[in-house]
């Protein structure tokens, strides 16, 4: 079955540019959660959701993760209006379902938008790190070697390492929750974004917070107990 088959349309007003614009979101029940990889990307059993949650509206341009784009201020309008609408040609409606092609340029462009109205760090790791899911599942769908996407996991490590930049500058300046999650949560995923991107101390350290920390749920605690043992290994290695 196609995604449109798992999607339904809802009408959104452009916080920027107040036109509305009608834009594909996956249906509540339509798609079961299946697992989750080691940096939380949601897997699900009947497409990939992840393609869904950058809107970007088609008559001016702005763009964002879903939680974001409605909370943006005047002077960030402003900036948008004079950085990306001012170039942005319309695209009249969006479509009824997206390639990967499709969900790449919104992401992209919701993070040109977070740069351009000077976002917090933890919004630019955020997108950073959904973007390095697309590049994941475009390499689960057509191969590692694709000639469309040269060098998809080169590219996906890419965007693994600024979210894990961006989300340890966060750390200094911020306040949980972070992006929806917990300290705990993010933690967890700063640990396993260390891991992946070869800062093997780093994410020792941060699962040892977690081990001693008395908030942390016993699910997490288990889950740094394997993460643990699995650089003790490669430490042998």
């Amino acid at each position: 079955m196609a995604d449109k088959d798992y999607l339904l349309l809802r009408t959104m007003e452009c916080p920027v540019c107040g036109e509305k614009f009608k834009y594909p979101t996956v249906k509540a029940s339509s798609s079961k959660l299946i697992g989750t990889d080691k940096d939380l990307r949601p897997i699900h059993d009947r497409l990939d959701v992840n393609k869904y949650d950058a809107i970007m509206c088609p008559i001016c341009g702005y763009s964002a993760i879903t939680r974001y784009f409605e909370g943006v201020a005047d002077i960030q309008k402003k900036k948008i209006r004079e950085k990306i609408c001012s170039g942005f040609k319309s695209r009249g409606e969006l479509p009824e379902e997206y390639s990967y092609d499709i969900a790449l340029e919104h992401y992209k462009m919701a993070l040109l938008n977070a740069v351009v109205k000077e976002a917090k760090h933890s919004e630019l790791a955020y997108i950073c790190l959904k973007i390095s899911w697309i590049y994941r599942g475009i390499a689960e769908q057509t191969g590692q070697f694709s000639s469309h996407y040269p060098g998809i996991k080169e590219t996906e490590k890419e965007f693994t390492e600024k979210a894990y930049q961006n989300f340890t500058e966060a750390l200094g300046s911020e306040n949980f929750p972070m992006c929806g999650m917990d300290e705990t949560t993010v933690d967890f995923l700063l640990a396993n974004l260390a891991e992946i991107t070869g800062r093997y101390d780093d994410a020792g350290k941060l699962v040892s917070k977690i081990l001693v920390s008395p908030s942390a749920p016993a699910r997490i605690k288990d889950k740094a107990r394997d993460m643990k043992e699995e650089l003790l290994d490669r430490k042998k290695e």
